[in-house]
């Protein structure tokens, strides 16, 4: 175990001492253990992501000042704890997931106002592993309902959720499909919320269950 004394000539230290890393985090003096080799998952989803966050920062700079001023002024507006380029970034990820082929929000939403929540969910099991989830508001043509699924058996859903984005549907349909490739007796975990045009998001909403069949 090693101390360290700091003084009036020496009040931080940086750098790295064997496996140990020294450095400061507001203020505060912190040893953290080296890590050679961060995991950096190279999947196909993965490497889809970091292209559309590599294609959208690089559309940020090319923005016009005048575009970039709104997005700065939006999130001050909102209080969100980010920048103009992260508020596009985000806003424009969601498009690209979502709706794909959807052309780039160059300027922000009206305002920071929130969907209507989704009313009245429910999720029930299809032939051939597909399921049927459905709700009884909001119906409005203008807003979309997005559904999520998640199937780990033996992990914990607080600590490590792994969702994946099922499909999206008008919320004036009342329902949407989901297809799966899971074999029967597969216990899976379902979650909607609502979506607008201009890619503002309602919360989560509860989680529902339902076994695959076949």
């Amino acid at each position: 175990m090693a101390r360290v004394y700091f003084s009036g000539l020496v009040n931080t230290v940086r750098g790295r001492v064997s496996y140990s890393v020294l450095s400061a985090w507001k203020g505060v003096n912190v040893i953290k253990r080296h890590n050679p080799g961060p995991h950096q998952p190279r999947s196909e989803k993965q490497q889809q992501i970091r292209g559309w966050l590599s294609d959208l920062a690089g559309e940020w700079y090319s923005l016009s000042d005048a575009a970039k001023d709104l997005w700065k002024r939006w999130v001050a507006m909102a209080k969100w704890p980010m920048s103009g380029i992260n508020a596009f970034i985000l806003f424009n990820m969601r498009a690209q997931k979502y709706f794909p082929g959807k052309s780039r929000m160059v300027v922000p939403p009206p305002t920071p106002n929130t969907p209507g929540h989704v009313q009245g969910f429910a999720v029930s099991a299809k032939t051939g592993s597909d399921f049927s989830v459905t709700w009884t508001a909001p119906t409005l043509s203008t807003l979309y309902v997005i559904a999520d699924y998640w199937a780990m058996p033996g992990k914990n859903l607080d600590t490590s959720p792994r969702w994946t984005f099922g499909a999206t549907a008008g919320a004036d349909a009342g329902f949407l499909d989901i297809t799966t490739t899971y074999p029967a007796g597969t216990v899976l975990k379902f979650r909607v919320r609502t979506i607008d045009d201009y890619q503002r998001v309602s919360p989560w909403s509860h989680i529902l269950e339902a076994t695959a069949i076949t």
